[in-house]
């Protein structure tokens, strides 16, 4: 039997009694501005939930652990035109995070002016700070014309080492701080800014490093400058170039910056360099005409090689791309017709052994020619080039062959659904299905290597009642995989069934699928089985609202239980799982 900890047990009694206090408060606070005549001044509304869930498992380790609780919630408050939105979540699964996972969001705004505090994330460009998570505080400002946004926070919590932990060499890191400020104007759809961004991590932050460590202190600073602008009616321009310093280890020597890879440029008055520090590039804009009932853009995009910006997860690099992607269309909206195509290249300092070349390629069709049909088509091609090239061997004149390696994956995808019926009745058929294969080849004009093919399909049909609110679904699902040396089939039929009950307000929902996997090689064929179902029931009572409420106050109590069962295979033993949950949901 799982056992909170003390620890955990004292949390989780402060935040119920935080819940209980709040909603207490929010009775007595309402009947207070009824007294003093400004309730249409102030109004709160949001939602707490609190789930909790079991596991067990029979024939097999648990994947899971057995019991799991979780807490989280959103307040928002306005008062007198002030939006103060505040979010939380916790839960007894935040100890196997590394980086927070208890959280807390406060976003206060008032007409142009929003703030952040707290767990939160901001976007100045693709190269600067994009989307990367912190806990601090932000502000965005928007009077007239002008926008202006900036930042201070946590990027990275430090974890420190454990000797004694082997896991914790990967997961370790420095504490990480980031400030970055954005101005920009804007005025009928033309847009200029700049945006700055700079990062640090904190060596004072770990008291221990090993002498095996692979984690280094950083330091980065990116600037990115971002235009759009309409040429005319119809045409228009826009434009990003982005400049991004690294310093890869501060514990590095100063002014010992080694100009022998990367670009120069003024960012080293912003981040002193040294023999760690490398300085990068990137550009990405566009050409745009919109017609009567078209539209073509040209883009082109290139970021240098080990392009690193430390507000972003992750930024693809080293890499040109042009694109094309027309759009049309035709018969008043009942046709539509979008594509896009270009080539994409890599290795652009030439530093890398290989070379590859990518042409994309898709076109998509939607046809809609009437009520009760619906079609969509889609087609892609996505081909890889790679040249490897061998170094010279040194002691003979002759350098070795070069090899050239294609790659090719096409794909294939259609939908096809037919709808029928009233306000009674309804009912609709929908055939989903894709085919994909990929080669390849040493070479363009060689025939086609190691193929693989991918079939799915999907038959589906729904048959609803709405004044008994009753609906029902059933499918059949087959999906074909076709490699070198292996086969695999996989088919099974799905049940879904809903009804609600007095007056909609229980709601009731079971589930169940069966899947047959069949796996053919040169040397023997395997067979397993999958048997999914459940059961999910919830009641949401339609209580007497108080009197001039600004917002509707409910509660909802869920349950749900998941039951799998997978069939012995040649090599595995049976087994089945048991998942329960409950939930309680007060929204006011």
């Amino acid at each position: 039997m799982y056992v909170l900890s003390s620890a955990s047990r004292k949390k989780m009694k402060r935040l119920l009694l935080c819940f209980i206090l709040l909603t207490a408060s929010r009775q007595a606070y309402s009947q207070a501005l009824d007294q003093l005549g400004v309730k249409k001044g102030i109004s709160m509304n949001g939602s707490i939930n609190a789930s909790t869930t079991a596991y067990k498992a029979n024939g097999i380790e648990s994947r899971r652990d057995p019991l799991a609780w979780y807490l989280n919630g959103n307040i928002n408050i306005n008062m007198f035109g002030y939006a103060m939105p505040f979010s939380f979540s916790y839960s007894n699964q935040g100890r196997n995070y590394s980086q927070p996972f208890n959280q807390f969001r406060f976003a206060p705004s008032y007409k142009w002016a929003r703030a952040y505090l707290g767990s939160t994330s901001m976007n100045f460009s693709n190269y600067t700070l994009a989307g990367h998570m912190f806990n601090g505080v932000g502000v965005e400002l928007s009077p007239g014309k002008w926008r202006v946004s900036a930042m201070y926070g946590t990027l990275l919590k430090a974890v420190p080492f454990d000797p004694l932990v082997p896991e914790s060499y990967n997961r370790a890191a420095f504490q990480r701080n980031g400030a970055g400020v954005k101005v920009g104007y804007e005025s009928n759809g033309d847009m200029y800014s700049v945006s700055l961004f700079h990062a640090k991590d904190y060596i004072t932050s770990l008291p221990y490093i090993p002498a095996d460590a692979t984690i280094s202190p950083k330091e980065n600073v990116a600037v990115a400058v971002n235009i759009r602008q309409h040429i005319t009616t119809h045409i228009f321009v826009d434009a990003e170039y982005s400049v991004s310093a690294l310093n890869r280890d501060l514990r590095s020597e100063k002014n010992a910056f080694d100009s022998s890879r990367g670009t120069s440029n003024f960012l080293g008055n912003l981040l002193k360099p040294t023999n760690t520090t490398r300085y990068f590039d990137a550009i990405q804009a566009g050409l745009g005409y919109t017609g009567s009932f078209y539209t073509i853009q040209l883009r082109y995009e290139r970021v240098a090689p080990d392009f690193v910006t430390l507000g972003a997860y992750n930024v693809v690099n080293d890499m040109r791309n042009i694109t094309v992607a027309p759009t049309v269309q035709l018969f008043g909206g009942k046709v539509n017709v979008s594509a896009n195509a270009g080539m994409q290249v890599n290795n652009l300092d030439n530093s890398k052994a290989s070379d590859a070349k990518r042409l994309v390629a898709n076109i998509n069709t939607g046809i809609n020619p009437n009520e009760h049909w619906t079609i969509n088509a889609g087609y892609s091609n996505f081909s890889n080039y790679t040249r490897v090239r061998p170094l010279i061997d040194p002691y003979f004149n002759n350098p070795l062959d070069t090899l050239d390696f294609y790659q090719v994956n096409n794909s294939y995808n259609a939908m096809l659904m037919y709808r029928t019926g009233d306000q009674n009745k309804q009912q609709a058929i929908t055939l989903n299905s894709s085919y994909q294969y990929a080669s390849d080849k040493s070479s363009a004009k060689d025939a086609v290597a190691n193929l693989s093919k991918f079939f799915t399909s999907n038959l589906s049909y729904s048959y609803n009642l709405p004044p008994k609110t009753l609906s029902m679904t059933g499918s059949v699902n087959y999906y074909r995989n076709t490699s070198a040396g292996l086969n695999t089939t996989f088919m099974g039929p799905s049940v879904n069934v809903n009804k609600q009950f007095f007056d909609k307000t229980f709601r009731t929902g079971v589930t169940a699928t069966y899947n047959v996997t069949k796996a053919t090689s040169e040397s023997n064929t395997t067979n397993n089985t999958l048997f999914n179902t459940g059961l999910n029931v919830n009641y949401s009572p339609k209580g007497k609202q108080p009197e001039g409420a600004a917002h509707k106050t409910t509660h909802n109590i869920g349950a749900s239980v998941m039951w799998m069962l997978r069939g012995a295979a040649a090599s595995q033993p049976g087994y089945n799982e048991l998942t329960s949950t409950i939930n309680y949901t007060y929204s006011f």
